[in-house]
């Protein structure tokens, strides 16, 4: 067949071929079964089998190292890193910024969460995670008039019912919950510091960790509602609809 005189040749942009390297290492990360620590192809290698330029390739390893599934090194190949809580708190953070969510829509997602998640965590305690509970709540006794520390205990007790339900990304959300919302949690206990609101937390902490220890997600479910339904109102105000007598 003739060649078209003035047949026109498509070239991809270099923003094209980025997301062309970043597709394919996604899809080496998943064929390859690559896990933390596990090392991506090295740069070299990366730009001969695609054939586009290093620049290109380092690129697509920095948009990667932003979304924080390898971080890179000088000298070396990217590395595959363990995921945390940081991009998801960054992402809600990002919409709190620009006015698309705020703090109330925070704790309320928070609230469903977070009862689910107790209830899966008193169905899969383990007896060393049971005993870390009693141990938390019992030092958290003697610090009600302690907003620092009650707080970073708190955070603790609630990492802890997050990693007892067996699943890995219950974790991963409470730490971004922490990020987010460690200011106003500080704030409130300040405020009810050597209060009985302050009693009523540490109480409903206790019920949370007795229907947990003793395996009972139905009592633990209802202790998380009313702790968060307690914390939503002391701080914003009114947030869950009671009904028509709330």
């Amino acid at each position: 067949m003739p060649a078209i005189a003035n047949e026109t040749v498509t070239v991809p942009s270099k923003s094209g071929l980025v997301d062309l390297v970043i597709e394919y290492l996604r899809d080496h990360v998943a064929t390859e079964r690559l896990r933390p620590g596990s090392k991506l192809p090295s740069e070299t290698a990366i730009s001969t089998t695609l054939g586009v330029s290093r620049p290109v390739v380092r690129e697509a390893m920095r948009a990667l190292a932003g979304t924080g599934l390898v971080e890179m090194a000088v000298g070396k190949r990217a590395t595959i890193v363990s995921v945390d809580g940081e991009m998801i708190s960054r992402v809600i953070e990002n919409a709190v910024l620009i006015g698309q969510a705020g703090a109330p829509d925070i704790l309320e997602m928070r609230r469903g969460i977070e009862i689910t998640m107790v209830t899966l965590a008193a169905s899969r305690r383990t007896d060393a995670e049971a005993a870390a509970l009693g141990a938390i709540i019992e030092e958290m006794a003697g610090l009600l008039g302690d907003a620092d520390r009650y707080a970073e205990l708190d955070m603790r007790l609630h990492m802890t019912l997050a990693k007892a339900t067996g699943n890995p990304l219950y974790p991963l959300l409470i730490e971004a919950f922490r990020q987010l919302i460690q200011a106003s949690m500080l704030e409130g206990l300040e405020r009810w510091a050597a209060t009985p609101k302050l009693q009523r937390v540490q109480d409903l902490h206790v019920e949370i960790v007795k229907a947990v220890i003793d395996k009972d997600p139905g009592r633990a479910g209802q202790a998380m509602a009313q702790h968060f339904d307690d914390a939503i109102n002391a701080i914003l105000g009114p947030l869950v609809d009671d009904g028509p007598n709330g």
